[in-house]
């Protein structure tokens, strides 16, 4: 194990413990006080917000942040959200929320992914997840181009379980191949 990456209590066999060790590593993110890293736990916006600005290390400082509920950011997460409005990466919801303590869905981490890449995702009528009927329009695209380079595959039976909770083990495995996807 690298230097300065902690020996966690709780991910010892877990089918992500190479990709936590290697997020952790590289500063996209941290475990916790107890000596966890919870691979399991749901993201949240906001945590998956400073774990993508933490992989990318944009050189920008943000922009102001103008979601109806910005008072609900964390300090710890403020910057990064800025960062990643500023960068594209967030654009808040309809009613112009960002919504930064629920839960992140796979579905809007692969658009938060395309748009980190600055792909020019297009429109597609369906992917080939056999549960494409359950995967938003706005997200159809955008799954299928981050499925097409590889950085997020389906779970059981060809399913993109587009409404599931992404865990912090999911989150930090995509990003890894994210930064894999840019260096080439």
């Amino acid at each position: 194990m690298p230097i300065g990456v902690p020996s966690f209590s709780d991910i010892q066999g877990h089918w992500a413990e190479a990709s936590i060790k290697q997020a952790v590593s590289d500063g996209i993110v941290n475990g916790y006080q107890d000596g966890t890293f919870k691979p399991n736990q749901t993201v949240t916006r906001a945590e998956f917000a400073v774990m993508l600005i933490n992989a990318l290390k944009p050189q920008v400082e943000g922009t102001a942040l103008t979601f109806t509920d910005a008072a609900e950011n964390g300090a710890w997460a403020q910057k990064a959200i800025a960062q990643a409005v500023e960068l594209g990466i967030i654009k808040g919801d309809v009613d112009g929320s960002f919504r930064p303590n629920a839960p992140i869905t796979r579905a809007e981490m692969a658009v938060m992914l395309a748009r980190a890449l600055k792909l020019d995702v297009k429109s597609v009528d369906a992917t080939e997840f056999a549960d494409d009927q359950a995967i938003p329009a706005w997200a159809k695209g955008a799954v299928a181009e981050m499925e097409a380079q590889g950085i997020v595959q389906g779970k059981g039976a060809n399913r993109f379980a587009p409404q599931d909770q992404a865990t912090r083990a999911e989150a930090v495995t995509v990003l890894l191949k994210l930064l894999a996807q840019q260096s080439q």
